[in-house]
């Protein structure tokens, strides 16, 4: 011991002073007790097993309070360090045995050497390695619906609770459900319910980003009697050491240490020390503690008590009795037990001590209780976000110690500061003083006698704050004098207080443990499964059945349910094994998220709708805290469990005593233990027997959540235990008031929520009450939850189970008003919500929602019973602060007690009506039952009440066919016709009316009245029965006299009278009686006789009057050899054969008309019937109009409009169907025909007639029109005659060809195309290179061979050449002579070309899409419209003077040559001709000088590597060069100039698309040395001595500039087909000198003419650039007769073959593609089909094949002068065909009118006379 000397003495330096009792320093006497624990050791081994020393990746430790530093105490850490600990760990009862049985060496215990117990766990402190995210394939995610077969009793002999398998349907609605297991369920207080086949809920925690901290929990601290020990161990222990004999042990008996606790607690029973030695019981409490046999062991019991216990015991009877010193044992707990706050929402913000005035703290703090599992901080729970707890139990002046030490560091000023009230700043700046004062005394004197508590920090101080740095420290302690007993002297070692003395133990909770992941906490749970089983196997292993949900493998040893639950009640009793493991509990779903799916996260989620969801549990209709008014963390909004193995929920009931349901997602097993509600009472006697030490520290302890107790103890106490194994996807409910435990297998994760029925409200009022009288914070106002309830729901339903409820709030709540009246206090009505904690009473901390005392001195409030609590102030000065106003409350109770009398005032109705008569009115019993039905609530006797009245309004239903007669039909359904054979034979039938007789007799009746009088009811329809029978019985004795007096009768007119006088009586009542039946045949008899003299032999009867006659004549009995009768009867006989021909016939499908005409005269004397004879007389006039208008469409008479052969058609199809006529007949086979010939007619106009004949299609067309002029002119054909219409324009079309022939027909066009076409192709515009081309044919004119004579001749002018045979026709010089181009000599084609467009345009529809003719002339028009383009544009250039040169002649006879071989006139215009003005610059240009001769340019010559091999075995010398052998044999193609052969492939030379023999082909060399382009690809020169990659050889531009050296070009890789061919020599060009070997100045222009842009892309010029891309060429626009012309949708020309002429059938025409697609299918396959072409039927070829190389060095056509601009300006936009077309001038179709037009060129000069050309043959050597 150390007292307390001034602040700067050594001894009394407070900072020298005292460690709290949990959190004793080094040296301590926690300290000795763990050193003392060698001694004891020697008996057995104390062990310590902990679940933290398995480390584990992403688990994080949680920074406790302490680490964290404080804005105070930033400036102080340092000071700190060295005395800041932790609270000391008390690992098992043990420790504290052994301190008391340790001797120790120095009465000071500062320097003992700590010895920590044994850790099994060792192991090498690497981490263990685990995923990010959970794999839920590694967890149990469901469980069998069949629960297993238990193979041995569960322990402790416990009885399993109920388990329920609902179905579908009961599944749907959890609350109903609930309500029905509840009778049985409750009774046990948990019961388990396995959800059907199919239902799931899923799992949506992000289990990456989740994250939770945990609680540790030691296992064998947790049960009650084993704690219980340990305080009283160690309160022993520190209380003989504080009285200086520190060498106290442990008594032992026989070698066994006595258990003093057992000792102590068998002697209280007995009564105490001096009952059981003044009754001599020593002895037996040797055989209570397990002793036999021991010689004296009396003595040694009571000498080890008198010893150990007893002083202490007077010690303790002392301070109980002593004034000074009884205060409550309660001291304030360690902030870092996890009793006070929730881990998972902790924050590690020291708070000053709170005032008085300070609000009140949070309904969910130290004492509340989570749901189905305890929570960590007791009851902290957030209802609308988390609120600070600031209720900390007080003890006397001294609360703040604890609060403002939450670590209970020694009393250094400088650690002792709250942070609230000091700011952070060095200690140098801080000016503070100390003053000590005795907490007995209230002295500050004499400080060196006064002692400061090492448990408590020697009371609590007091801060004063004077400013910002300055402050007062008040200490409390106690002075050595002051002491009960006093002490002499100051004492050594530690010295403790007696509150500490008495407290010990009452701080107990559960430390913090990690901050965990989902995959964390997995790998740490199975890692010390596994090391655990390992280590301890079970005794006895199950057997391994893998197929048992109860059993598990755990590494390599099979573990069953039962083995972890024998282990987990080993592991909680043993006293030397502690096992620490951590329990993730309480994880609000507020902040990390519910793991059901909610209608806000996953909206699109069907669970989130669930019922079953804990996420709506608590606000489905029948739960009442849906009525709660803001949500609340873990009652109304779920918390999520996560278990390892042995973590453990204590026992606890839940808040308000609700219902909670549970849910494990997934996981292994949970053991739950229930106690029933009854017997909750019970199980908190059996607890604080068992452990009443523990409740005199802790009166809350149970709140507390923190202590286990044995099943078997409680089964031995009389409380009924029962237990169950809860596994994945199963609910667990507990009932009201049921506290329940239990514990966990291994990892898993559980989600629960509370929920209250109706049957909860009594439960819920009684915790209220139980709450105040503890003082503990309720969680929700009970009275705010009626007063919603009575707001939100009006149901009489909810009015029955509130109205008691609400009747004890409202006479309770005015109770207290009452007495708050009598103390005169005034009062306040406010009706508005307050903030909750301002109904929060300060002294009970009950909430007071109706009604609350106030003060204006004081923000607090408290409830009525506390008013003189609140202040100092007397009760007049307090107010009444009233929600609602006395009379609110009595008219809420009273429409609430309206609703619920509503059942009870039907019901006194009920028993009223019952009551007054044994035969109630049924009227009476009609109206209390729509009443009932009315009332929205079940009635019970409703459903009986609804059985009778419904028997009754039956009865009265069958009573009124009596009363109430049927409405008699004036005239039967079945007037005419054949009546039913029922009615035939039936004796009663005649002329009435079924439907107006009775149907029900006088016995019928009897039965009616007998079956009332057991009904039990009256009505008036009762007396009416009685008479009406009375007055039937008499009717049917006088009917009785009558038929006995038939025979004796004499007057048989009186008789029939009196007769019908009784039948007229009989129908007054609605009673069926025989005997009337017999009256009424004798009075109908009598009449029938009557008619039948006069109606059997008329012949205006009709068959049905003759049946009618004999049916009544069989039913009166009339004899059958009734004259009368026999006539009838012959008659019926000849009208049935007439009636059974004529239906026959109109069944019929088709009739005739002269089937028809067979009935139209026939005997009047046969009776027929009327309707069938006018069906057959209408079905003939019918028949009759259809053959008529037949008739008249068949031979027309020309004067009414034609039909159209649909209307026909439909016409037949109406005819056929219930006639046969022959006329209709031929009708529809002469329409079948006109509409096959529409079809046929339309499919032509639509272009979608196939031809398939022989015959032409017009000619066929011909034959239509002919066939349909002469057969089908009686009807209207729309098509056929837009079709003839058509024929017509077709026929005028072919006459205006020029080479149209009449005597033939038809057009002979096709010589003529053949000429255009071999004249106009686009790769011959150039002349050709051989000298010897001369002639106007198209052959060369070569000299003859050796010894041969030529008969070429020669023109004197030009000096051109010509065949023989040539110059024989018009026998001058073409190119000279204008004759030939004037018309002067005669021509077989005589017209001019401008016409031709014209007429190309002016084709009808099926001309363009069926005729021959019209295909020829587009491809003429298309051909000589560019040639005249061509020709065009070079006379208009080389017409200028300037440019007219002698080397444009090979050009202008090569234009000559074409036209020449056209014969007829080309040219734009018909007044001019493009071969005559040809002709004139001939003359021009042959008659100039001959120029200077220069000597000729070479161009370069390349060597290729095809120009250096040989030929391959298949004769070929190809780009492949013979290096791949699978191309032996493939398909060749032979350039047409060279001569070589290729492999097609190789060279992409088209052979299938060339099959026609068209195989004009230049192989890629030859267009290389030529510059052009090769069509079929690209093509790349690569040098030998240069390797770049991306450099080629530009041939093209070589070639150009007679290049002397190689030009090298950049290139991107090919986007194309492309050929690399290899470049091996090359031979240097030479430039263009003058014959003087001068060159030719640069400034003289070459001699060139204009070229027309081709259509397609030349392919060899793509290089010319590296960066550029192929730009297209300009496209030709669309000439003017191709925009005129509309193709048919199918676009094609092959017309379809028509049948006509073979057979008529009906003929759906088969739709073509169009014609673009049909001319697709067959065009070569050419790299360039997508390009567009100008012409429809220009080849690929023609399309692509590209221009000389003198034609490419032409440039493009230069501008014409300005004044010939204007002139020119459309016709150089557009060809001299289309200028022709387009000019308003010339519209005359015909070629013989030709209007005049301008020209489009400049006309060349020429003579006024063409000179004479003399021709001669010479001798060619």
């Amino acid at each position: 011991m150390q007292t307390v000397s001034p602040p700067n003495s050594l001894r009394g330096s407070p900072s020298r002073r005292g460690r709290s009792p949990r959190t004793p320093a080094q040296g301590s006497a926690s300290h000795s007790s763990d050193a003392l624990l060698t001694e004891f050791s020697n008996k057995q081994s104390a062990t310590f097993t902990s679940c933290l020393s398995i480390p584990v990746e992403g688990a994080v430790p949680i920074a406790s309070q302490e680490e964290i530093p404080s804005p105070s105490q930033s400036g102080m850490s340092q000071q700190n360090t060295s005395n800041s600990t932790k609270r000391a760990p008390r690992k098992s009862k043990t420790h504290a045995l052994a301190a008391l049985q340790s001797h120790v060496s120095s009465h000071d215990s500062d320097d003992a050497v700590q010895q920590e117990p044994l850790d099994d766990f060792s192991g090498d402190g690497t981490p263990i390695s685990v995923a990010p995210t959970l794999d839920l394939s590694s967890v149990k995610t469901s469980s069998p619906r069949t629960q297993p077969t238990r193979s041995k009793p569960r322990p402790f002999g416990l009885e399993d609770c109920p388990v329920f398998c609902p179905t579908s349907d009961e599944f749907k609605d959890p609350m109903a459900y609930i309500r029905t297991i509840s009778e049985k369920a409750k009774k046990h207080g948990i019961c388990k319910i396995v959800p059907p086949v199919g239902w799931k809920m899923p799992f949506v925690t992000d289990s990456e980003a989740f994250r939770f901290k945990t609680r540790l929990q030691r296992l064998n601290s947790i049960e009650a009697s084993s704690r219980a020990k340990v305080n009283f161990l160690e309160q022993l222990y520190r209380f003989h050491k504080q009285q200086g004999n520190p060498r106290v042990s442990v008594p032992t008996i026989n070698h066994k240490p006595l258990d003093l606790w057992l000792l102590r607690k068998e002697v209280q029973k007995l009564g105490g020390y001096e009952a059981v030695t003044k009754n001599k019981m020593w002895g037996d409490l040797g055989a209570l503690l397990g002793y036999r046999g021991i010689p004296g062991l009396s003595t040694q019991i009571k000498n080890s008590y008198t010893r150990v216990i007893l002083p202490y015991e007077h010690f303790c009877d002392r301070v109980r009795n002593s004034p000074i010193l009884s205060t409550s044992p309660n001291v304030a707990r360690d902030p870092q037990l996890k009793t006070h706050m929730n881990i998972q929402t902790a924050t590690h913000t020291l708070t000053s001590p709170r005032e008085r005035g300070s609000p009140p703290s949070s309904p969910l703090t130290s004492t509340s209780s989570p749901l189905s599992e305890p929570s960590d901080d007791g009851d902290y729970k957030e209802r609308n976000g988390p609120r600070q707890d600031s209720s900390a139990a007080k003890r006397g002046s001294r609360v703040a110690s604890q609060e403002m030490t939450p670590t209970g560091k020694s009393l250094e000023p400088n650690s002792r500061l709250s942070p609230a009230s000091v700011s952070p700043q060095p200690d140098d700046e801080y000016k503070r003083t100390l003053e000590l004062s005795c907490e007995i005394c209230q002295k500050k004197n004499q400080d060196e006698k006064m002692l400061l508590c090492d448990g408590c920090d020697c009371g609590t101080f007091a801060l004063n704050l004077q400013n910002l740095y300055t402050f007062n420290l008040m200490i409390t302690g106690f002075h050595i004098f002051c002491l009960d007993p006093p002490l002499a002297s100051i004492p050594k070692g530690q010295w403790f207080c007696h509150i500490c003395l008495f407290g010990t133990g009452g701080d107990f909770g559960f430390d913090e443990g990690e901050e965990h992941s989902l995959s964390s906490f997995q790998a740490r749970d199975l890692e010390f499964r596994r090391r655990w089983w390992t280590s301890h196997p079970p005794p006895s292993p199950s057997a391994a059945d893998l197929n048992d949900p109860t059993v598990n493998y755990v590494g390599n040893t099979l573990i069953s349910e039962y083995d972890v639950e024998n282990e987990f009640w080993r592991l909680v009793q043993s006293p030397n094994e502690t096992v620490e493991i951590e329990y993730g509990a309480d994880v609000h779903s507020t902040t990390h998220g519910s793991a059901m799916p909610t209608l806000e996260t996953h909206p699109l989620e069907s669970a989130s709708k669930d019922p079953w969801n804990l996420n709506n549990m608590p606000i489905l209709p029948d739960s009442l805290l849906r009525y709660i008014k803001s949500d609340i963390s873990g009652m109304t909004v779920p918390w999520t469990y996560v278990g390892m193995v042995f973590s453990t929920f204590c026992w606890h009931n839940e808040d308000h005593y609700t219902y909670s349901i549970n849910f494990m997602h997934w996981g292994e097993a949970k053991t739950w233990y229930g106690i029933p509600g009854e017997d909750a009472e019970k199980f908190e006697a059996a607890i604080k027997s068992e452990a009443p030490d523990l409740f005199e520290a802790q009166s809350d302890l149970l709140f507390q959540l923190v202590t286990l107790m044995n099943p078997k103890r409680l089964t031995d106490a009389g409380v009924r235990v029962y237990a169950c194994n809860q596994r994945a996807g199963e609910f667990v409910i507990t009932f009201p008031k049921a506290y329940h435990a239990g514990f966990n297998h291994g990892f898993n994760f559980n989600e629960a929520v509370n929920f209250a029925l109706p049957d909860w409200l009594p439960f819920g009022r009684d915790c209220v009450q139980r709450y105040r009288e503890h003082k503990k914070l309720p969680v929700f106002s009970h009275d705010e939850l009626l007063v919603t309830i009575t707001q939100q729901s009006q149901s009489i339903k909810t009015a029955l189970w509130l109205e008691s409820s609400l009747k004890e709030m409202t006479e309770r709540e005015l109770a207290a008003r009452q007495l708050a009246r009598e103390r005169s206090v005034c009062e306040r009505l406010e009706e508005e919500d307050r903030p909750e904690d301002q109904y929060q009473c300060t002294v009970c901390k009950a909430f007071c929602y109706l009604s609350q005392i106030v003060c204006h001195c004081t923000s607090e409030i408290v409830c009525v019973d506390h008013m003189d609590q609140l202040c100092d102030h007397s009760p007049e000065e307090l107010t009444l602060r009233k929600r609602f106003s006395d009379a609110d409350l009595r008219e809420i109770l009273g429409k609430v007690v309206e609703r619920a009398g509503i059942p009870s005032a039907w019901r006194a109705k009920l028993h009223k009506v019952l009551m007054e008569s044994d035969l109630p009115q049924l009227r009476s019993l009609r109206g209390l039952l729509a009443e009932g039905e009315r009332i929205n609530h079940h009635l019970p006797e409703l459903a009986s009440l609804r059985k009778c009245v419904n028997r009754g309004n039956e009865w009265l239903d069958a009573a009124n066919t009596f009363i109430m007669r049927k409405q008699s039909r004036k005239r039967s359904r079945r007037s005419r016709g054949r009546p039913p054979l029922h009615e035939v034979n039936n004796a009663a039938f005649d002329e009435r009316d079924p439907g107006d007789r009775p149907d029900r007799g006088l016995d019928d009746l009897y039965a009616l009245l007998k079956e009332v009088q057991t009904l039990g009811f009256d009505a008036p329809e009762i007396g009416i029965l009685h008479t009406l029978a009375e007055k039937a019985e008499d009717i049917r004795r006088k009917a009785t006299a009558l038929l006995d007096s038939a025979n004796s009768v004499v007057g048989r007119d009186a008789y029939k009278a009196e007769c019908e006088r009784l039948l007229l009586d009989a129908s007054s009542i609605n009673v069926h009686l025989d005997e009337m039946l017999q009256v009424e045949k004798i009075v109908s008899r009598e009449q029938l006789i009557r008619e039948l003299e006069d109606k059997a032999e008329d012949s205006s009867a009709t068959l049905e009057d003759i049946r009618g006659l004999l049916s009544r004549a069989r039913a009166c009995s009339v004899p059958l050899e009734n004259g009368f009768i026999l006539t009838l009867e012959s008659r019926q006989r000849a009208g049935d054969d007439w009636e059974e021909r004529a239906r026959h016939l109109l069944d019929q499908p088709h009739k005739t008309i002269e089937e028809l005409d067979e009935f139209f005269e026939m005997d009047s004397t046969i009776p027929i019937d009327v309707t069938v004879y006018d069906r057959l007389m209408s079905a003939r006039s019918k028949a009759k109009d259809f053959e008529k208008q037949a008739k008249a469409w068949i031979s027309p008479d020309g004067q009414g409009p034609k039909p159209k052969v649909s209307e026909v058609m439909r016409f037949v199809a109406r005819a056929e169907k219930d006639f046969s006529i022959p006329a209709i007949r031929d009708l529809k086979q002469t329409a079948e025909f006109a509409l096959d010939l529409e079809s046929r007619c339309d499919s032509i106009l639509q272009n979608r007639y196939r031809h398939k004949e022989e015959t032409g299609i017009f000619e066929m067309m011909r034959m239509w029109r002919s066939y349909a002029r002469e057969h089908l002119s009686m009807f209207s054909l729309p098509t056929f005659e837009k079709l003839d219409d058509q024929l017509t324009r077709h026929q005028e079309w072919m006459e205006d060809l020029p080479w149209y022939c009449s005597q033939h027909e038809c057009a002979h066009g096709r010589d003529i195309l053949t000429d255009v076409e071999e004249s106009t192709r686009a790769e011959d515009d150039l002349p050709p290179n051989d000298e010897y081309f001369t002639c106007i044919c198209t052959t060369p004119v070569r000299p003859p061979p050796p010894g041969t004579r030529s008969d070429a001749v020669q023109c004197d002018h030009c000096f051109a050449r010509f065949h023989g045979v040539c110059a024989a026709n018009g026998g001058s010089c073409p190119f000279c002579d204008h004759h030939h181009w004037n018309g002067a000599i005669h021509k077989e084609r005589s017209w001019h070309f401008c016409f031709l467009p014209t007429i190309l345009l002016k084709a009808p529809e099926i001309t363009r899409n069926y005729s021959d003719a019209w295909k020829q002339l587009e491809t003429i028009v298309q051909r000589i419209d560019r040639l005249c383009t061509v020709i065009g544009s070079f006379l208009t250039y080389a017409s200028q003077p300037g440019n007219q040169r002698v080397e444009y002649i090979p050009q202008v006879r090569h234009y000559m040559r074409k036209l020449y071989k056209i014969q007829f006139a080309v040219s734009p215009s018909r007044d001019v001709s493009y071969g005559l003005d040809l002709a004139g610059l001939h003359r021009i240009l042959a008659g100039q000088p001959p120029a200077v001769r220069v000597k000729k340019r070479r161009k370069p010559k390349f060597t290729f590597g095809q120009d250096i091999d040989k030929n391959w075995v298949d004769s070929t010398r190809c780009i492949c060069r013979g290096r791949t052998p699978y191309l032996l044999n493939y398909p060749t193609v032979e350039c047409e100039l060279c001569a070589r052969l290729y492999h097609a492939g190789c060279v992409f030379f088209p052979i299938e698309a060339n099959a026609s023999g068209n195989n004009r082909f230049t192989c890629p060399l030859c267009c290389l040395r030529r510059n052009r382009p090769y069509i079929y690809s690209e093509v790349r020169v690569k040098h030998v001595d240069n390797q770049d990659p991306d450099t080629y050889v530009n041939t093209s531009a070589m070639l150009d500039t007679f290049s002397k050296d190689i030009v090298y070009t950049k290139m991107l890789p090919p986007y194309t087909q492309t050929l690399f061919v290899e470049l091996i020599r090359f031979s240097p060009g030479q430039p263009e000198l003058s014959s003087g070997n001068t060159p030719t100045p640069r400034s003289a222009p070459m001699p060139v003419m204009p070229r027309i842009a081709e259509p397609g892309p030349s392919t060899h010029h793509r290089h010319s650039h590296i960066h550029s891309i192929p730009i297209p060429l300009p496209t030709p626009p669309t000439p003017v007769y191709e925009l005129a012309r509309q193709p048919s949708a199918n676009g094609h020309h092959v017309p379809p073959p028509p049948p006509w002429s073979t057979q008529w059938h009906s003929l759906t025409p088969t739709p073509l593609p169009p014609r673009g697609q049909v001319q697709e299918q067959s065009r070569p396959q050419s790299p360039h089909l997508n390009k567009k072409r100008k012409y429809a039927d220009d080849s690929p070829q023609d399309n692509s094949e590209p221009r000389s190389p003198k034609q490419r060095r032409l440039p493009q056509t230069p501008v014409l002068p300005s004044a010939s601009v204007g002139a020119r300006t459309m016709q150089q936009a557009l060809s001299p065909s289309l200028a022709m077309i387009v000019s308003p001038v010339d519209t005359e179709p015909s070629p013989r009118r030709a209007p005049s037009i301008p020209p489009t060129y400049v006309r060349p000069p020429s003579s006024s006379s063409v000179k004479s050309v003399k021709l001669f043959v010479g001798n060619h050597k």
